[in-house]
């Protein structure tokens, strides 16, 4: 994976932890009051919250640092839980909560650490406070809040939502935020900020104030993070509807984040630096204020938020870029699924966030596909309305899958149930095959298949005609197996199957190049290490903890590994190439050879197993490799020099095609 895909895909990965709603459609969603101060320096919090309009019981608990230190509901004491211990009140209270502890330390986490639960956490250099973590009683259920937060002088903090005021001077900083709308949860991040500012005027007259909050080494992005970010704002106003906020802001972190949140993105500082995290990473996390932060998704049928943000985003970039840069993202995108085995496909009614890397392969690549076919196949005007529609009616409400679909078939002004259910209830891809074409005249006999219960597919092909013409057409395939009779002009030379890669589906392997990405996310994956020595052996597993998403397996020495095992074959020059001989594995690529402090390349052996190589010049060098190599997985080989890449690639791919047999008549 390269490393501007390696950011976009934290960013977005991270953007997938969206708060879980079980959101009800209500005019008066409960209310939290909340009253906040924090010392990042002692880790300190003290708070007082009042919450309202809670319609059923409520039981909450405090972060374990937390105590409670006073209990009233509808204006009396109660006695306190015992410490730790959570809080469960009947319906129909309006209570108040006063509180107060020691939060966690800034912890020292690698992204996927901190895509899983860390608990709020304090330090001068930054504090984060995520939603869910019990630093606020919860009520159980989406709320309205309005927050006042305080903080020492020299630090200065936010949460989501609209800044109603603000003040800073000798005595500390102040500031007060409103959310009015339904919410899942309150995430807070203080830190040493400068702040600079941005007053954006949208064509419907709305002003949006555009703040940049970075750590003053920082300080010098913050116009071209301004610019960027109106641009984003500007371009997805237009298209979907207007912004839903007052207020949008870019805050950097101490921490490897990537998090989408309403009217904001937090983004590590190690990454802001580099000029893709403007040119895709920000305007994925721009769109989530629409999809996934303004329309929730039905978490229970299938969080679609992340592929339509993933198309307009990340893909809609590509297409900016020209039409080889969107095919290229497309056939990384298909590339990706020969990752998954069949049995963990899952149908997108399944997706709720990317957990690993099967996951974001159909939560997000084969979701941006399908709304890539969608608009195929009803055209791009038809497509947009129907993004307005659901804006429309679905703003700050949940939306599932049927609900979308009912947007778009409105839009169409057809029915496309039969759309939505193949490609979004059912598991899997098709595989298409092309198995005959011949030529008499100016018709074209041609025979395609496919595997398994048939799908209803409008299959892109292309026609080669002599001597160098290619035409483009679109077939319908509803059975296991076809033959289509088609009107031709010119001598056609040869058939290529979707060489565009508009399809979702299963491309034959031997006409796609290896990848890392085929081994890192193996749900089972062998790990062959070529050293014995301590140093090598330590160094290769810590490697390997980084790189696979599940634990592997270790293969003892000289063992024959089971045949369909994907395999991480490490160790140093020598031992590795004594090792691919002992496993029938071919040598290492000659272009490779004499290469950089380490090189790594995919294969699959004769049997199609695919398997990855780390060779390094010392076990300090495979070490060096921890931080970047996780990020290159769509790569087919890469040369590193002390733990940089410097130069990487992917082996060529081959069309999928058949010659045409001609025929007189």
């Amino acid at each position: 994976m390269s490393a501007d895909r390696c950011i976009r895909t934290l960013a977005r990965g991270l953007a997938a932890v969206l708060l879980v709603f079980a959101l009800v459609a209500c005019a008066e969603p409960p209310r939290l009051e909340l009253d906040v101060r924090l010392d990042p320096e002692t880790r300190e919090l003290t708070a007082r919250a009042q919450l309202s309009g809670v319609e059923g019981p409520l039981r909450f608990q405090l972060d374990p640092g937390l105590r409670l230190t006073r209990l009233v509901a509808d204006g009396r004491a109660l006695p306190l839980p015992p410490a730790g211990a959570p809080v469960s009140l009947p319906a129909g209270r309006r209570i108040t909560v006063e509180y107060g502890g020691r939060l966690s330390p800034l912890p020292q986490a690698d992204h996927r650490q901190v895509l899983g639960r860390l608990p709020p956490s304090a330090s001068p250099a930054g504090s984060f406070l995520p939603a869910g973590t019990g630093w606020y009683p919860d009520p159980g259920v989406p709320f309205a809040y309005r927050l006042r937060l305080t903080l020492p002088k020299g630090q200065k903090g936010l949460v989501p939502g609209n800044r109603l005021r603000e003040s800073a001077d000798a005595k500390g900083y102040r500031a007060e935020f409103d959310f009015p709308h339904p919410a899942g949860g309150i995430d807070l991040m203080a830190g040493p900020y400068t702040v600079s500012e941005r007053i954006l005027t949208l064509d419907d007259g709305r002003r949006v104030r555009i703040r940049t909050w970075f750590h003053p080494e920082l300080a010098d992005l913050a116009p071209d993070y301004l610019a960027d970010s109106a641009r984003y704002l500007e371009r997805y106003s237009r298209l979907i509807g207007s912004y839903p906020f007052d207020d949008f802001g870019v805050v950097s972190s101490p921490l490897p984040t990537g998090f989408g949140m309403p009217s904001l993105t937090y983004l590590g500082r190690e990454v802001l630096r580099l000029p893709f995290i403007r040119q895709s990473s920000l305007g994925h996390e721009v769109l989530h204020n629409w999809w996934g932060n303004g329309v929730y998704p039905d978490w229970e049928r299938g969080n679609w938020s992340e592929g339509l943000t993933t198309f307009l985003a990340d893909y809609a970039y590509k297409e900016d870029e020209g039409e080889a840069a969107a095919r290229e993202l497309r056939l990384a995108w298909l590339r990706d699924l020969l990752a998954v085995p069949e049995a963990e496909d899952r149908p997108l009614t399944r997706f709720t966030a990317r957990t690993h890397g099967i996951a974001s392969v159909i939560g997000y690549n084969k979701a941006a596909m399908v709304f890539l076919m969608l608009r195929d196949e009803i055209g791009r005007e038809a497509y947009e309305r129907g993004l307005r529609l659901i804006w429309a009616r679905h703003r700050f409400r949940t939306a599932g899958w049927d609900d979308l679909e009912r947007a778009w078939s409105e839009a169409a002004g057809r029915d496309l149930s039969a759309f939505f259910r193949q490609w979004v209830e059912r598991a899997g891809a098709p595989r298409l095959r092309l198995e005959a074409a011949e030529q008499a005249g100016g018709r074209l006999k041609l025979t395609l298949a496919q595997a398994g219960d048939p799908y209803t597919l409008k299959v892109p092909i292309a026609l080669r005609i002599y001597p160098d013409r290619i035409e483009r057409r679109v077939v319908t395939l509803d059975a296991a197996r076809a033959t289509l009779s088609l009107p031709v002009g010119g001598l056609v030379q040869a058939v290529e199957l979707d060489p565009d890669f508009r399809l979702w589906r299963r491309l034959d392997p031997a006409a796609l190049p290896p990848i890392l990405r085929e081994v890192f996310i193996a749900p089972q994956t062998g790990l062959v290490l070529a050293e014995a020595d301590d140093a090598w052996q330590a160094a290769a597993l810590k490697l390997a903890g980084r790189v696979l998403d599940h634990a592997p397996r270790t293969l003892p020495p000289q063992d024959t590994p089971p045949a369909h095992l994907p395999l991480l074959i490490l160790g140093g020059q020598a031992a590795v190439e004594r090792t691919l001989s002992r496993l029938g594995l071919p040598p290492s690529p000659p272009s490779l050879q004499g290469q950089g402090s380490a090189q790594v390349w995919a294969g699959r052996d004769a049997n199609g197993r695919p398997y990855a190589v780390v060779r390094a010049d010392s076990a300090e060098a495979l070490d060096a490799l921890q931080r970047a190599l996780p990020h290159y997985g769509r790569q087919s080989w890469l040369v590193f020099e002390a733990g940089r890449v410097r130069d990487r690639g992917t082996w060529p791919a081959r069309a999928e095609r058949i010659p045409v047999i001609q025929r007189g008549g």
